[in-house]
């Protein structure tokens, strides 16, 4: 009985390092994919008000 006690404990603690251990890398996994994907959306952004700043500055009417 003491036996069993002592691997239940142990098996818990290992399932514990073990789940610790998957969720820090899914967490690491899932925070890349976020931020590569707001970077690419950042981007896309930047480009769309360059391009609409471009347009306002060559299609201006009080230019000289």
């Amino acid at each position: 009985m003491i036996g069993f006690l002592i691997a239940l404990v142990i098996g818990f603690w290992l399932l514990k390092v073990f789940f610790k251990i998957g969720f820090k890398l899914i967490g690491l996994i899932f925070t890349v994919i976020i931020g590569l994907f707001l970077l690419k959306m950042a981007l896309w952004i930047g480009v769309a008000v360059l391009a609409l700043g471009g347009i306002a500055l060559f299609a201006s009417p009080f230019q000289n």
